[in-house]
């Protein structure tokens, strides 16, 4: 069987202005607020300043007592209204079928959240075709996460509250902040995904840094399903084959784009992100044409540096939506099957122009020789990729 790709490459969200490698490194812990139980009567809506009762909310589950297996923290259940609101006061974690969310403390989420995300992966695992946990990796227990915290135990050492959990195939979605404000942003592999928003930062932490507190326009209080399907997208593809950093970028750009409008219609908070969605800009190093597509494809970018980024984002997302729009939409599920048909492997951060030419040789098998032409073709006559500044 295939061992999950615990890659040293991070996929992160930022396209024109990514930080340098350490600001991947989120802060992270927190355990459940004391809420209802499943017997009570009544409902708590636990909002910043006050908590009043109207009906049963939040549900708080004792963690199983085997630590090997498991965790010590509470277990948190959202009660699905988006009205409503929970905020973290220690490390805990909500579980759904497909994933963990493994929540720092100073977290605020909607009681619609899950649900959200619920259909975010649903939608990732239609548009691609495949599921979030094929069968022929191996899945470790919950990944070594303890340097995305900033509580220690008392020896000063980092404390990692999910050491030897045992989540089966289940994604685990770490949900952090920046209390030192690093400018941490999420990121993801094939073994979990990690979620630093803003929107998610509780008043009270907010209020407490001052870099926060003084700069409100960093906070448009929209929670961020557009990074959410990003990367969620990163850890599925990721985990069912390897992409050069063109093709895992571009893949999770389009597909932030066709998820969300897809759910658009029946979820009202994604609703409310696309109304402050601000799309990025970058710079493309060169305007794509039919003579440079496939050369530009096999480069992969690998010179640039972290701010120019954006263009294999771009690059790939063109890519991709020509493949869906012109060959079916089967394409993802036929260039995974032939990478694992032909076991090749590959990590982006070990950049290998003979390894990405076999890659671009899949894509000729499938569709043609002349399918990088045509795409460049197809970018000339869309207007994509045309403008340096894009």
């Amino acid at each position: 069987m295939k061992k999950a790709i615990a890659t040293n490459k991070i996929y992160a969200l930022v396209l024109a202005s990514l930080l340098a490698g350490n600001a991947l490194l989120c802060s992270c812990d927190s355990k459940a607020q004391e809420t209802t139980t499943e017997s009570a009567t009544e409902t708590e809506v636990t909002t910043e300043e006050e908590t009043t009762t109207t009906g049963p909310r939040w549900e708080t589950t004792a963690a199983p007592e085997n630590p090997k297996d498991t965790t010590p923290y509470e277990k948190i259940t959202l009660d699905g209204s988006p009205e409503s609101t929970f905020i973290s006061t220690d490390f805990c974690y909500i579980e759904s079928e497909k994933y963990v969310l493994l929540l720092d403390r100073d977290i605020k989420l909607p009681g619609d959240f899950v649900i959200n995300v619920d259909a975010i992966i649903n939608e990732i695992e239609k548009q691609l075709g495949v599921p979030y946990n094929p069968d022929y990796i191996v899945y470790d227990k919950v990944t070594d996460c303890s340097s995305y915290y900033d509580k220690t135990d008392e020896n000063g050492n980092l404390i990692n509250p999910w050491e030897g959990w045992d989540i089966g195939t289940k994604i685990p979605i770490f949900l952090v902040t920046d209390r030192e404000d690093e400018g941490r942003i999420p990121c993801a592999d094939s073994t979990f995904t990690v979620i630093c928003d803003y929107a998610m930062f509780s008043d009270d932490l907010w209020n407490s840094i001052p870099s926060y507190r003084d700069n409100a326009w960093r906070r448009d209080g929209a929670i961020d399903y557009g990074a959410i399907a990003h990367e969620l997208t990163h850890t599925i593809a990721w985990r069912n084959c390897d992409q050069t950093d063109i093709l895992s970028e571009g893949l999770a750009q389009y597909m932030e784009f066709e998820v969300l409008d897809a759910l658009k219609a029946e979820h009202p908070s994604v609703v409310e992100y696309l109304k402050n969605r601000s799309l990025e800009e970058s710079n493309i190093p060169q305007t794509v044409n039919a003579k440079n597509a496939e050369q530009l494809f096999i480069d992969d970018y690998h010179t640039l540096s972290h701010a120019d980024r954006g263009a294999q984002y771009y690059f790939g997302q063109h890519f991709w939506q020509y493949l869906y729009e012109n060959c079916g939409n089967d394409c993802f599920v036929k260039y995974r099957n032939n990478m694992n048909m032909k076991d090749i492997h590959y990590n982006p951060a070990s950049y290998k122009d003979s390894t990405v030419k076999v890659i671009a040789g899949i894509f000729k098998d499938l569709y043609g020789d002349d399918v990088f032409s045509k795409f460049g073709n197809w970018c000339v006559k869309n207007n994509y990729l045309q403008n340096k500044n894009y």
